[in-house]
């Protein structure tokens, strides 16, 4: 269950200071939401027919670069998407090539679109899965499959409506500081939550993310992520926890599909903690 931190009533006014809420308001019963929901991937990638099991995984971290969610682990959820592919090597203008298939099919089982690349690898490599060679076919193919998926357009927002900026992710290991922050901005667009661009715009609340982990412990850590909620002056309006057990040292390096897990979980939250703030009058112009 997600923590929430209530809102001050009688705040009318954005432009005064917001006292910070109360911590000992959240109910003693109150759990913080996993860090990791399951069935989060909004592409399943499925094992590449013909092909090492490296090149899915491949398949899916290249998506992810492309702020696709996406896994190669678990069935995905009722809306998943699921990408089927083959592979076969043959020979091209004289050398060796690999062509990889592919088919994007929908959670009721729609084909949305189909394509195929040919590159020149070397066999060897692609045969034990070599990284440098899976990760070239994979960087090739996803945009292709990126585009049939990419986020909707940011959110039209009215003169008048408060807009969120997305602030730092501190305290996060591996590259998970930009991952959390890139992975939340895509969950709150998808949440229809209206996002600060470059353009100069004024926004009206930010959010910043902070990560904690505690020492290993029986080859597990536990991590914490908090997602703070403050007003253009920078007093905290509201937040959110999230909080699991991993194995230890699991996050060390890329976050991938779990970064986008955790900003799933958390963008409602984020999007029910603006709409109370603009019940209460903060963030007006």
């Amino acid at each position: 269950m997600r923590r929430f931190l209530p809102l001050l009533p009688l705040l009318a006014v954005a432009c005064q200071p917001l006292p910070h809420p109360f911590s000992a308001d959240i109910p003693a019963t109150s759990k913080p939401a996993p860090v990791v929901p399951p069935d989060s991937a909004d592409i399943v990638v499925a094992p590449v027919a013909g092909a090492p099991k490296a090149v899915g995984e491949a398949l899916a971290a290249a998506l992810r670069d492309a702020d696709i969610p996406a896994s190669t682990k678990g069935a995905g959820n009722r809306a998943s998407d699921h990408l089927l592919s083959t592979a076969r090597t043959e020979p091209q203008n004289g050398r060796d090539a690999v062509t990889l298939a592919w088919e994007l099919r929908s959670a009721d089982g729609r084909v949305l679109g189909r394509g195929s690349i040919a590159a020149e690898e070397p066999v060897e490599g692609w045969q034990k899965g070599d990284a440098a060679v899976t990760q070239d076919l994979a960087a090739k193919a996803a945009p292709a499959i990126a585009g049939l998926v990419e986020a909707p357009p940011p959110v039209a927002a009215a003169v008048t409506e408060p807009l969120l900026a997305m602030g730092p992710v501190t305290g996060a290991p591996g590259d998970g500081g930009s991952t959390l922050s890139r992975a939340m901005s895509f969950a709150l667009n998808r949440a229809h939550v209206a996002l600060a661009d470059t353009s100069g715009a004024k926004e009206s609340f930010i959010l910043v993310g902070k990560v904690e982990l505690s020492p290993p412990a029986s080859g597990q850590q536990q991590v914490k992520v908090s997602w703070i909620l403050r007003g253009r002056d920078g007093g905290e309006i509201g937040r959110i926890d999230q909080q699991n057990a991993v194995p230890a040292g699991s996050l060390d390096g890329p976050w991938g599909d779990i970064a986008f897990a955790v900003a799933n979980a958390a963008a409602p939250g984020v999007a029910a903690l603006i709409e109370k703030a603009k019940a209460a009058g903060i963030g007006a112009s």
